[in-house]
């Protein structure tokens, strides 16, 4: 190698000289230098490289071991409701229920009827005791809403049901969640049924055809005058127009609404509430009352209200001011044994307190507030489920008529008297429009109904609670007196008389 540098020195101090004069012996000097250079590189040894070591195998990485996840203990649920009997293939239905239940949610539910003459009182007492359940049935007319509220009964269901329940949350009107609400907060489940304050006419039909009656003419109350007159001329007594035990005074159909005393225009944005003797609505209202008592609509003496039916069932009455929702034809026949037939006369369509009237309430004790909000959807969402808790068993408590139209009846041998398993209160357990229809003449009435619910404008009182616990002596001497004078809603008593007094 030394060899090698020594050249290249020697080289370079040739082309020094060569860039001064290049002679021919210089260049001949210069080509052998070079070729010498070329001949020690190439005998000099080629350094013997490095070996690289050959890529191990590596042995194939072994995955963690993972522990199975342990499946969690269903969650018992215990639900109390009211009902009118106890029935006997109720255990049979909860069985069924809790196969749907275990796959669905993981849960289980057993239920818990009360017969309705002693379901307050029952709930009222575990509440006091403080007893441990999950779900209830709640309302403003059966253990108490507001007063379970009050009482921290109920567990608050704000966050809850969008997160838990969220095809049920989102699938009703949201004017129903703010009726329900108690200073802002939620804490009860609504059943949708009819909702909306649709009051109107409900007649019978064999009437309205002999007299001539058109509820397609008829706009106000008094365009019932002619039919009414006739009713009285032709039945010769035998015959009362209008309802005992009913009246006019229907307060949204006056376009009024209650604050919980009083009466205030459902859509006045200043909420001014009126005593009802103040309202002119009011006084209007009991002014046609007094005509038509005179001209022999209304009984001359109002019966005891437990024989209220007892005369509609021997047709001794016409017709009554109600809420006239798609299918009630239906309904009054099966408790008049008369057909019906109505027209809603009230306008708007107002939304007051009426998803207050059925509720699911969540206890505040409850083993699992997620389960019990998973059951509300399902039992909301869930069409055969919902139906397996309305109507029982498919072949052993009710079978398809048609099937395609979803009506079912009655299996052979099992009637409404003799039958195991028949609540007959699908507004109690969730969505009634989810229910089958019993009659084919009912079919469509459910989309009619949702769609009132839907179109239906809130009162300016929604979501207002009167709380009456400061003044409920005022209150209550208040209602006594007013009783003195009921008499005045159905003529007997001048209200006029009474005002100036």
């Amino acid at each position: 190698m030394t060899y090698l540098v020594m050249a290249l020195v020697s080289v370079q101090k040739e082309r020094k000289k060569m860039s001064q004069r290049v002679t021919r012996r210089a260049f001949l000097a210069l080509l052998g230098a070079s070729s010498a250079v070329l001949a020690l590189a190439a005998c000099a040894p080629t350094p013997t490289p490095t070996p690289t070591p050959a890529p191990k195998k590596e042995e194939p990485t072994k995955p963690a071991a993972t522990a199975v996840p342990e499946k969690k203990p269903p969650v018992e649920l215990s639900y109390f409701y009211g009902t009118r009997v106890v029935f006997q293939d109720l255990k049979l239905v909860q069985d069924e229920m809790n196969k749907i239940l275990l796959e669905r949610i993981n849960a289980t539910i057993q239920l818990n009827p009360i017969e309705w003459a002693a379901y307050s009182d029952k709930m009222n007492v575990k509440n006091a005791a403080g007893e441990k359940y999950d779900l209830c049935f709640t309302s403003n007319w059966a253990n108490n809403y507001y007063q379970n509220v009050k009482n921290g009964i109920l567990e608050d269901l704000t966050e809850a049901l969008p997160k838990w329940a969220p095809k049920y949350y989102g699938g009703l009107n949201p004017a129903a969640w703010k009726v329900v609400k108690v200073k802002g907060a939620i804490y009860a489940a609504p059943n949708q049924q009819i909702w909306a304050s649709v009051a109107g006419p409900i007649c019978r039909k064999d009437l309205a055809e002999k007299y001539g009656l058109n509820l397609d003419q008829v706009e106000k109350l008094e365009d019932m005058e002619p039919w009414q007159d006739a009713i009285v001329k032709g039945e010769e007594g035998k015959v009362i127009p209008f309802w005992p035990g009913y009246n006019l005074w229907w307060m949204s159909l006056w376009n009024l609404d209650s604050p919980g005393y009083g009466a205030v225009t459902y859509n006045d944005p200043d909420i001014k509430v009126r005593h009802l003797w103040d309202d002119d609505q009011w006084k209007a209202c009991l002014k046609l009352t007094k005509k038509w008592f005179q001209a022999g609509y209304f009984p001359k003496e109002q019966p005891p209200r437990s024989d209220i039916y007892t005369w509609a069932k021997a047709g001794k009455c016409a017709w009554l001011i109600h809420t006239a929702k798609p299918g009630v034809g239906l309904e009054m026949k099966a408790s008049t044994g008369y057909e019906h037939v109505a027209k809603i006369l009230e306008k708007p369509h107002k939304l007051g307190s009426g998803p207050v009237a059925t509720m699911y309430g969540v206890n505040k004790k409850t083993s699992s507030l997620e389960a019990c909000c998973r059951y509300l959807e399902l039992v909301n969402t869930d069409k055969p489920f919902y139906n397996l808790l309305c109507k029982g068993i498919e072949g052993k408590h009710w079978v398809w008529v048609n099937k395609e139209k979803e009506v079912i009846g009655f299996p052979e041998g099992l009637t409404a008297e003799n039958h195991p398993y028949n609540p007959n209160s699908d507004w109690e357990f969730g969505d009634q429009f989810n229910a089958y229809y019993v009659d084919e003449a009912q079919v469509g009435a459910w989309d009619e109904t949702r769609k009132l619910n839907n179109t239906a404008v809130p009162v300016v009182t929604a979501g207002f609670v009167l709380d009456r616990e400061p003044i409920k002596n005022e209150l209550a001497a208040i209602d006594a007196a007013a009783k003195e004078f009921d008499d005045m809603y159905y003529g007997i008593m001048d209200y006029e008389k009474v005002l100036n007094d």
